[in-house]
């Protein structure tokens, strides 16, 4: 799915509203994705909240349900590899910057609306990006890909990132962490397993 919103990239023929909610559009759901964002943490990060590496991105969740009482070390720092793909979300990142002019060194919103100025459009220097923009952005660009948009949320990234990594084998612990859920039952509760799977439960009971 994410190869298909990808697909083309920003058009240079775009004004810049179009191409920074586009630019939003694709960095904000392949890192809420990548990363089992809440749209709570998401919408609270700060530019200064992300740091930029060769292979990977660090973003800081300065908000998280579980931040006091967590067990893991360094839970609200979420790593997110570059993996040198069009949907790479490093690369996402670094366009989204381009394109909205955004200084990584501010304390300013990550993901911030748009104001009128005398060159067109800029990014607002404060207050944040509100859920319901947020979500209109990211089902704009989901309903070219989806037949049936009402299925689909911004929480629907967070679910989709934590089912594809719990389908891939990603270790139990890892993938906790990285969701920073408080209960087993709260990360069981995001994942869709495979046909697959759930067949390989009868299928090694030797009947």
């Amino acid at each position: 799915m994410l190869y298909k919103i990808n697909k083309g990239g920003i058009d240079s023929k775009l004004d810049l509203a179009s191409s920074q909610t586009h630019a939003h559009g694709q960095f904000g759901y392949s890192s809420r994705f990548a990363g089992f964002l809440r749209y709570s943490e998401a919408s609270k990060i700060k530019c200064q909240d992300i740091s930029l590496s060769d292979g990977y991105v660090t973003i800081f969740i300065e908000s998280s349900k579980t931040k006091e009482t967590d067990q893991w070390r360094e839970c609200n720092s979420v790593p997110v590899a570059r993996t040198n793909k069009a949907t790479c979300p490093v690369f996402m990142l670094e366009k989204y910057c381009r394109v909205g002019d955004i200084d990584l060194n501010s304390d300013c919103y990550l993901f911030r609306p748009l104001s009128s100025c005398k060159r067109g459009w800029k990014l607002r220097k404060s207050g944040g990006l509100s859920y319901s923009r947020a979500r209109e952005i990211v089902l704009d660009m989901l309903k070219t890909v989806v037949q049936d948009i009402s299925c689909f949320g911004l929480h629907s990234l967070r679910a989709g990132g934590a089912t594809e990594a719990a389908n891939a084998g990603i270790p139990d612990r890892l993938f906790k962490r990285r969701g920073r859920w408080k209960s087993e039952n709260a990360k069981d509760g995001y994942v869709n397993d495979l046909l697959q799977q759930r067949l390989a439960v009868s299928m090694v009971l030797g009947i």
